[in-house]
């Protein structure tokens, strides 16, 4: 929490968790609300990163968006939070550019880490990282899946249930290259 995602369509089904379509009012709750949760000691995880209403209000489907459009609609409620102290982000499930949230390295690591000095952790939504191979087919397998995730900037995969680990722990057993590895828990630690 909290969610500042803009509520582009009104037929998404989180539309009553955002702060609406504004901009400017999404980033001054997301202000408000990531500073008060810090001070108290609570890491708060602003989702999800980016744009996660696509066509029809559906939240995991591509999304066609111009630089421009994410830089004056979509991306001030994050920086907002970040400048706040939010410690996390959580990614999206939608695509952004022709890859998914959870493995764009140009998203997670170029502008949210580099051009933005975001030093926290990546957390992915529920399932968001197994996406790629059922919803996106950027991956052919989770295995992969998790390798792309992690090396585009992720640092927890986030999963509904225990089972579901396996192919995660797999890969970053197998795939993943221990710096990348090494990266990540030291942002979360």
């Amino acid at each position: 929490s909290p969610v500042v995602n803009i509520a582009s369509d009104v037929r998404w089904g989180r539309t009553e968790e955002t702060y609406g379509e504004d901009p400017y009012l999404a980033s001054s709750m997301a202000r408000a609300y990531v500073n008060a949760v810090e001070r108290a000691g609570v890491v708060a995880t602003p989702k999800h990163f980016v744009a996660n209403v696509g066509e029809g209000g559906r939240d995991s489907y591509p999304i066609e968006l111009g630089e421009r459009k994410l830089e004056e609609t979509f991306f001030p409620p994050f920086r907002a939070a970040l400048a706040a102290g939010s410690r996390a982000v959580m990614t999206a499930y939608s695509s952004v550019g022709g890859l998914p949230a959870t493995q764009n390295s140009q998203l997670l690591t170029e502008t949210l880490r580099k051009a933005w000095g975001f030093r926290g952790f990546v957390i992915t939504d529920a399932a968001a990282t197994g996406g790629a191979t059922v919803l996106h087919h950027t991956a052919s397998t989770t295995r992969e899946a998790a390798r792309q995730a992690f090396e585009a900037g992720v640092d927890v995969v986030f999963q509904s249930a225990w089972p579901q680990h396996a192919p995660y722990l797999d890969a970053v057993r197998t795939l993943v290259p221990p710096a990348v590895t090494d990266s990540a828990v030291a942002r979360v630690l």
